[in-house]
């Protein structure tokens, strides 16, 4: 490796160590670890909630699509345009209630304490899943510029991601992320046009790869629905999205956090795509096309910005790993921890610093056994949503505006969900005739909603008291 490439790793390694440190002398209680002291502005709101997005499925699931299923793969970027776009302008305002610290808070004051622990396990379950995803790309970005093996880089990735989390928290990881933004945009900036000099620009393109391959209906449309809802489950209800808009010093702030990543994933998904599919002319016949793009920046782009890009990789895996991790022990704190095993009892600050840090290194063990079981990157993501955000999309969206829905059906709902989508997922999906065939995630979804207005119609509304929270966001900024 170049010694150019050798300082640009060194360079990203060193800003994640500073930025690490100055964190950690900033946290002065779990409100600071957790929350960043809700003081975030716009810059470090939109960067973060970007950089956190653009990591694993979305760079390297994403092209490794493209690889085999050419331009098309944008779709799996693109899909999230819609979603983040439209719950930024109806949604996110509306989520930020007073004292929310998880979105699963939301679950116990609005339905009640069952509601929100069956929320909290499966959300837990969820990102633990996820969290490989992203153990696995800093694996390859570790392979592409030292050649370390898989398993190694699996387990180096998750000894800096715990060290990272466990001494920054939020503040840590928004902070990095402004960073990790800016190298992202700019390898990318570079990568693409290089990429298409090497195979002759899109002219070379198209003589060299077959028709459908650059054509964006090589995936068909149930298909792209399917990931568009999942998008949508995904950003109303996952916790490491949510917990910047509880962040954010306004409500303003957060809403620009969701709009300003949606814009910035339309110009991204398109170069994505590009590379992936220059991958393929540059890199034929890889046997694992995840790690097409670290090979195509070691191999093809300019001494130094090669290893600046391959350690932005790495960064930027750590970056939403941090965010999941933090995510799931914040969870486990607030909703199991706290009302479960001390049964309300209160905790010091050092006691409850030790508790989070702890629930770290559990998540990270659990997830590295997923991370070698499991290889493609997005069915790992779209699985770990069939059991937590389809089951808890509607109870979540409806019942900030509908006043007649009850726990019962809440609760119901979502079990009824989770079965229903892993049922369908493994066994009737793409199988079944007709609309048993239909994509798990809309199977589940659309039984998450008949059952929750059913049973809410046919249980008693819940009272005015168990309704009052929620005119709080008419108090907040």
């Amino acid at each position: 490796m170049h010694i150019l490439d050798i300082l640009g790793v060194l360079l990203i390694f060193a800003v994640l160590i500073f930025v690490g440190y100055r964190s950690y002398k900033q946290v002065e209680n779990v409100k600071d670890f957790t929350l960043a002291g809700q003081r975030l502005g716009r810059i470090q709101i939109g960067f973060s909630q970007a950089a956190t997005e653009f990591g694993g499925s979305s760079l390297v699931g994403a092209m490794a699509l493209c690889y085999t299923a050419g331009i098309a793969g944008a779709w799996w970027d693109w899909s999230a345009v819609p979603a983040l776009v439209i719950l930024g302008i109806f949604f996110v305002g509306r989520i930020r209630l007073p004292n929310m610290v998880t979105i699963t808070d939301f679950f116990e004051r609005r339905y009640d304490r069952p509601t929100r622990t069956l929320a909290s396990v499966m959300h837990i379950l969820a990102i633990t899943a996820q969290l490989c995803t992203q153990f696995t790309v800093g694996a390859v970005a570790l392979n592409g510029v030292l050649g370390i093996p898989k398993m190694a880089g699996i387990l180096l990735s998750v000894v800096f991601v715990l060290l990272y989390t466990m001494a920054g928290g939020l503040i840590a990881d928004v902070n990095a992320d402004v960073v990790q933004f800016i190298v992202i945009v700019i390898s990318l900036g570079v990568a693409v046009p290089v990429s298409l000099s090497k195979v002759g620009g899109f002219a070379g393109l198209a003589e060299t790869l077959p028709p459908e391959f650059l054509s964006f209906g090589n995936i068909d449309g149930a298909t792209v629905i399917s990931w568009c809802l999942f998008c949508f489950f995904t950003y109303a209800t996952n916790q490491h999205y949510i917990q910047r808009v509880f962040a954010s010093k306004d409500r303003a702030t957060a809403r620009f956090s969701f709009l300003f990543t949606g814009g910035a994933y339309f110009v991204y998904g398109l170069a994505v795509a590009i590379l992936g599919v220059c991958i393929v002319v540059l890199l034929p016949g890889l046997e694992d096309p995840n790690m097409g793009y670290s090979l195509l920046i070691k191999n093809y782009m300019p001494a130094g910005l090669a290893g600046l890009t391959l350690g932005g990789i790495f960064a930027a895996s750590i970056s939403t790993a941090d965010s999941m991790l933090l995510a799931a022990s914040t969870l486990f704190f607030n909703d199991i921890y706290q009302p479960i095993i001390k049964k309300g009892r209160p905790t010091t600050e050092k006691e409850s610093l030790r508790t989070i840090r702890i629930v770290t290194v559990i998540t990270c063990i659990l997830s590295v056994g997923i991370a070698l079981m499991m290889t493609n990157i997005i069915d790992i993501m779209y699985l770990g949503g069939l059991f937590y955000s389809t089951a808890v999309f509607f109870p979540l969206i409806i019942g900030l505006w509908w006043k007649r829905a009850t726990a019962p059906a809440a609760l119901i709902s979502m079990v009824a969900a989770v079965v229903v989508g892993l049922v369908s997922e493994f066994f009737l999906a793409g199988q079944a005739p007709g609309i048993l065939g239909l994509p798990s995630n809309v199977m589940a979804a659309s039984t998450s909603l008949i059952l929750f207005v059913i049973i809410s119609l046919l249980t008693p509304p819940p009272s005015e008291e168990k309704l009052a929270f929620l005119s709080g966001y008419k108090e907040m900024k």
